[in-house]
């Protein structure tokens, strides 16, 4: 993508006056639309396009897109019949908006003759110099620069600017994703699904990702890719960074391809070679909405570790057990501590406790203060990163956790090594924001938090390789 190409996303995707062709009272896009462009801090305004409306949601509407205001106008989102998208398209152009969200399906999705009626899209687009977001698509959400043109109703959670993104083909599939992030008290860059991709792709947003300074993980929920050669160059790219890309790619059972192409019209390609591909070129491959949610959350708050040694702590020696299980599982290596790490910890624990790794420190071990034991895991040679115990406050009098949290909280700031929450209880709202004014990263479900570990120690190892000392 050239700088030019960059210039007009950075602009697509902050646009200041907005029509929306097809705006109705009828359906619930343009609604959606204008609250969440409330949520997202937008101070620009809607310009609703309805023959038969004069407002829509209480804004004042015009009844063509030959009515609407000559310039001042740098954006457009259109939700009409597929049949009649091209003549909205011709409309639009006339006024001089050239950025476009087409929300409308009927398109690729449904078969030859809906890809016929893209194709026509598409053409008529690149000869106008419009760059089309879609169809068959939700929008996005600029967090980071407090703009949305975004037709789903389904995120929840205050709209917090951070540093991870994400790109959705499936815009309900990724509402969920980004849900998740925002009610974990992670905050997200910039959110766009991403539709048939008649034009922009899924590449394209990729690339204005790693390059717009601003995102620092890109979390994907992809189909299909357009142009895999393309996506090596910017895998390459984005690991030059340090910008992971975290993917739940569909397809991997002949159900799962199937649907992809009913959706999208995307194309599934052989999984024995895709996942080749991505290991080769360091993308992390998830399972699951939770593990890409976790995954993302560890990667956006914790610096890489220099090796693969995990020890962890707890205060029971079931959980202990447990997590030693899991840590197999995954191949996470939890090496036994050195033996001045084993002499200085049996100095500040219990005499019945024992300084093995997974880490029980009993249920009197851990009131005495964590400080000293996150100094001695810090400081022991094996260790490479500590996962450890925290209680996530209920509520801003829940002064007991907060000593007990801040008592090693204060070492993080200068800690030589990742140190990572794992929370003993259920974590509250009130917690959520706790961690995220802290800056940390906590692990709440043991397993899904675990994979994340093995994730990061992964991508760590990846880098590392190709930057041989």
């Amino acid at each position: 993508m050239n700088q030019t190409m960059i210039e007009r996303l950075q602009r697509f995707f902050s646009p200041s006056h907005i029509a929306v062709v097809g705006a109705s009272t009828r359906n619930h896009w343009f609604f959606n639309m204008a609250g969440n462009a409330r949520r997202s801090g937008f101070a620009g305004r809607f310009y609703p396009v309805n023959p038969k409306a004069a407002e829509v949601c209480g804004i004042p509407a015009f009844a063509s897109i030959a009515d609407l205001p000559a310039g001042g106008i740098d954006f457009a989102a259109v939700i009409v019949k597929s049949t009649q998208v091209l003549s909205a398209l011709e409309g639009l152009a006339g006024k001089g908006i050239r950025n476009v969200l087409l929300v409308s399906s009927g398109f690729s999705e449904t078969g030859e003759e809906g890809k016929k009626l893209q194709d026509g899209i598409a053409s008529f687009c690149r000869g106008q110099g419009i760059v089309l977001l879609g169809p068959n698509c939700l929008g996005f959400m600029n967090m980071a620069g407090n703009a949305s043109v975004f037709a789903g109703g389904a995120v929840e959670g205050d709209l917090v600017p951070g540093t991870i993104g994400i790109i959705g083909q499936s815009g309900a599939a990724s509402e969920i994703i980004a849900t998740k992030l925002l009610k974990k008290g992670l905050g997200i860059s910039l959110y766009v699904t991403t539709g048939n991709e008649a034009l922009l792709t899924a590449e394209d947003c990729l690339e204005h990702m790693i390059e717009d300074g601003t995102t620092r993980v890109v979390a994907g929920f992809m189909e299909g890719f357009r142009d895999v050669p393309r996506f090596r160059r910017l895998a390459l790219t984005a690991a030059g960074k340090k910008i992971p890309i975290i993917l739940i790619k569909v397809g991997r059972s002949a159900k799962g391809v199937q649907a992809a192409a009913s959706h999208t019209g995307a194309l599934a390609g052989n999984e024995q070679i895709m996942d080749a591909l991505l290991k080769q070129y360091g993308i992390i491959r998830v399972e699951t909405i939770e593990e890409l949610v976790e995954t993302a959350g560890l990667f956006s708050r914790c610096p890489l570790p220099g090796g693969g040694n995990l020890a962890m702590c707890t205060l029971s020696g079931g959980l202990a057990g447990l997590y030693a299980d899991l840590c197999q599982t995954l191949s996470i290596d939890l090496p036994d501590f050195s033996g001045s790490t084993a002499e200085a910890l049996r100095s500040v624990l219990p005499e019945f406790a024992q300084p093995a790794n997974p880490l029980d420190v009993t249920g009197s071990g851990f009131s005495n203060g964590m400080d000293r034991i996150v100094k001695i895991l810090m400081d022991d040679e094996n260790t490479d990163l500590i996962a450890m115990l925290s209680f996530p406050p209920a509520g801003e009098n829940d002064t007991w956790a907060f000593g007990h949290n801040e008592s090693y909280m204060r070492a993080l700031q200068t800690a030589r090594k990742p140190i990572v929450p794992v929370t003993f209880r259920e974590v509250s709202d009130y917690a959520r924001r706790y961690y995220r004014e802290h800056g940390l990263y906590y692990i709440e479900h043991v397993q899904d938090g675990l994979r994340a570990i093995a994730h990061l120690i992964g991508y760590a190892r990846f880098l590392r390789a190709r930057s041989p000392r």
